[in-house]
């Protein structure tokens, strides 16, 4: 597929135009929607996602797939791999904190939001994403939980478009491959940047549950050893570390 981009200095959000006009996409292309700022970035659980000018990516993927293609729900964490990939190819130890926070230092430099739009018979995949390039330290401490960027981490700057290329093709490399065979070929790169056995919280959106990082399994859902040894599986939700919890606290 090809791609066609949408660039704007600055937007709501990437993820809210792809919304309200996917109706417009081409139905046989990748639409890429870019800015260089948004003023309502948006991240998962309805979170503000802090959007400063020309620092970092802004993006969101757009393009059309079968209502029953299987393993949907796994697309976010192959563009998570795609995002981990491309930092690693600039130098940096990048991984992941399930289901698809890309991070570095145990701190989040990008993040991710799926949404769908059902159009006849197909559905219109809309998969943001979000990295922190460029953005200062000073930024960074407004945010309300632990956040980083290649800037922080390195000490020095970054092309953001060079960044965004290289994002963009290597998620056309695995968005190819996932089409083609599904989530299996990712799994094993997945299992080994996400670090398990770690003692964490998790919000499953109804409850806080208490546990060690047991296993991610094949579908790439988690599961959860409890306290008193029951194993819980979940397919959604979000892992809290214990520097999360100082930050929230």
């Amino acid at each position: 597929m090809d791609f066609i981009r949408h660039h704007f200095q600055v937007i709501d959000s990437t993820n809210s135009w792809a919304k309200r006009n996917a109706h417009l996409l081409a139905r046989d292309k990748i639409t890429l929607v870019t800015a260089d700022s948004q003023t309502a970035g948006r991240g998962r659980f309805k979170r503000h996602w802090v959007s400063p000018p020309n620092q970092n990516v802004y993006a969101t993927f757009c393009f059309f797939v079968e209502k029953h293609h299987a393993d949907l729900g796994n697309i976010p964490q192959v563009l998570a791999l795609s995002a981990v990939k491309v930092l690693q190819h600039l130098g940096f130890s990048a991984g992941l904190k399930w289901p698809n926070d890309v991070i570095l230092s145990q701190k989040k430099i990008g993040g991710i939001l799926a949404e769908t739009t059902p159009l006849s018979d197909q559905l219109c995949m809309l998969i943001g994403i979000g990295i922190n390039v460029n953005m200062p330290l000073e930024v960074l401490q407004g945010i309300d939980r632990p956040a980083t960027s290649l800037f922080v981490e390195s000490g020095r700057t970054y092309d953001v478009e060079e960044v965004l290329f290289s994002l963009q093709t290597q998620f056309f490399k695995d968005l190819t491959l996932f089409i083609d065979e599904g989530f299996h070929p990712f799994l094993e790169f997945y299992r080994k940047h996400i670090s398990l056995h770690q003692h964490v919280y998790f919000n499953d959106n109804k409850t806080i549950w208490e546990g060690d990082l047991h296993a991610i399994n094949d579908d790439g859902s988690l599961t959860l050893k409890l306290p008193d040894g029951q194993l819980k599986n979940f397919i959604v939700g979000e892992i809290l570390w214990p520097n999360e919890i100082k930050a929230k606290g």
